[in-house]
């Protein structure tokens, strides 16, 4: 599980006002279930997914993971507790001087893991996101959803309870989106991952999320169940959100 309480960030600046890019945020994730935060840009959403592996540091609330309270973890204590939490981009992040292979078995050179311990997890992982015959490709070889599979699987590759997605398919065509969704969905099944995703479309969240958080201006204006707020948006924000998707559903 996961929890935020009290939850806020005020990024300070030198003979510039002070900016709260998230402020008072309660929430509470369940255990592996694919919940999603949805908001236009500059929401406060990403800062808030990067404060619970404490990328971001909180200026004020508790972020707690389990039952570790991740605010007061330093240095060897929070890297150790970060393996537990893997993240994925909206640009994917590859080192592009290494192939597919090489980028998934990063994380485990990082963590000491032996070489023949190393391979064999590389292989389950290419498997495991449908990229077996690109293992030795580079990034400027592969289009856009294979890179993301790729980054998919260095993100599991210290088998996380966690999985964090940072607007994950926006740079990304409708089609490989709903291939790489699909993926999400299988790998939280049979994993039994907690899976927290960001985005701005809220067809992606319709399609994946079993619960909503709504941002606008840092703060959470309505969250609940996908279809109970799909079918009764409250806030204008929402209505918005809901609105364009009915819209790209008739266009169809």
């Amino acid at each position: 599980m996961i929890k935020l309480n009290a939850v806020e960030k005020v990024f300070r600046r030198k003979k510039r006002p002070a900016v709260t890019a998230v402020s008072n945020i309660n929430l509470t994730i369940e255990k592996g279930e694919i919940f999603g935060i949805i908001g236009y840009s500059g929401a406060g959403k990403s800062t808030l997914l990067r404060m619970i592996n404490q990328l971001e540091k909180p200026t004020s609330g508790t972020v707690t993971v389990g039952n570790v309270d991740f605010t007061t973890l330093r240095g060897k204590q929070l890297r150790q507790a970060r393996q537990k939490i893997g993240m994925i981009f909206q640009h994917f992040n590859l080192l592009w001087s290494r192939t597919a292979a090489e980028n998934i078995s990063l994380p485990l050179e990082v963590a000491n893991v032996p070489k023949a311990e190393r391979d064999a997890k590389v292989a389950e992982l290419i498997k495991l996101v449908g990229l077996e015959g690109r293992e030795d490709a580079y990034p400027a070889q592969l289009s856009g959803g294979q890179k993301q599979r790729v980054g998919i699987a260095r993100a599991l590759a210290n088998n996380p309870s966690i999985l964090l997605c940072d607007e994950a398919t926006s740079a990304l065509d409708p089609k490989t989106t709903d291939s790489i969704l699909q993926l999400l969905l299988d790998i939280n099944k049979r994993l039994g991952l907690t899976i927290v995703l960001i985005t701005h479309e809220f067809d992606v969240i319709r399609k994946i999320c079993k619960k909503v958080a709504v941002m606008e201006n840092g703060s959470i204006v309505e969250q609940g169940n996908v279809q109970q707020i799909f079918h009764q948006p409250r806030h204008q924000a929402t209505k918005s959100f809901v609105k364009g998707t009915e819209l790209e559903v008739i266009s169809k």
